[in-house]
């Protein structure tokens, strides 16, 4: 027969195999949500990043017409200044200055051009992100509402089956029964009790002593699996 300690415990564990699955519902649900959020600030930091980079770009796109305007203004400087001068070195000195002027104003134009490209991808990428945001940002409102329904209801059944608890626990188990119980649910998921059948444990289905059966048949004393841990009953 089974033991006062132990059987008081089954009874225990009938209720806290419940209550450890809601109470890792309650540490999942946040986790998840935690998790989702930084996923969708993830994708807002990336997003932000492309916009500082777009902004950049056109930016510099200004820049680089301000400098094509002076070198214009210089050019045309330079151009009125050979037609009206006479001296063939002064005369050579502006043109050769004004080719130079020139090959920057092109490599200044190529430049432009390859950052306009830049600029066009750049938007599109933005495009699709912010497409993809919204979604996911109208998705995760949506779930943080489910995530809510859920933990009111989790909270509810975690105040159910406590009380339950509360009421089923007697007298039989001592404080150190009761203490290494409650450390073995936690280190075991919700089990902290294993049947022997046939000589095996049937928590981890390792062989234990033949003169374990006896103890537990004849004695309410608490005996554990040396694999497990786990309290044994028959």
């Amino acid at each position: 027969t089974m033991g006062n300690p132990v059987q008081a415990l089954l009874s225990l564990q009938e209720i806290d195999r419940d209550l450890f699955r809601v109470n890792a519902e309650l540490k999942r649900l946040p986790e998840d949500q935690a998790r989702r959020q930084a996923t969708l600030d993830n994708v807002k930091g990336v997003l932000e990043e492309k916009r500082t980079a777009l902004r950049g770009n056109q930016v510099r796109i200004k820049e680089l017409d301000d400098m094509i305007t002076v070198q214009q203004q210089r050019i045309r400087k330079l151009e009125n200044e050979s037609n009206s001068n006479k001296d063939v070195t002064v005369v050579e000195a502006c043109r050769y200055e004004i080719r130079g002027l020139r090959r920057q104003i092109e490599e200044t134009e190529r430049e432009q051009f390859s950052m306009m490209e830049d600029i066009e991808r750049g938007k599109m990428e933005i495009d699709k992100i912010e497409e993809r945001l919204k979604l996911e940002l109208s998705n995760f409102e949506q779930f943080c509402q489910n995530v809510e329904t859920e933990i009111a209801d989790a909270t509810k059944r975690q105040g159910d089956l406590q009380g339950k608890r509360a009421a089923r626990l007697g007298k039989d188990v001592d404080a150190n029964t009761l203490d290494l119980y409650d450390r073995l649910l936690a280190a075991r998921g919700g089990e902290a009790l294993a049947r022997l059948d046939g000589g095996v444990c049937q928590c981890c289905y390792m062989q234990v002593p033949p003169n374990i059966s006896v103890q537990l048949a004849r004695s309410s004393k608490i005996i554990q699996c040396s694999s497990c841990d786990r309290i044994m009953y028959l």
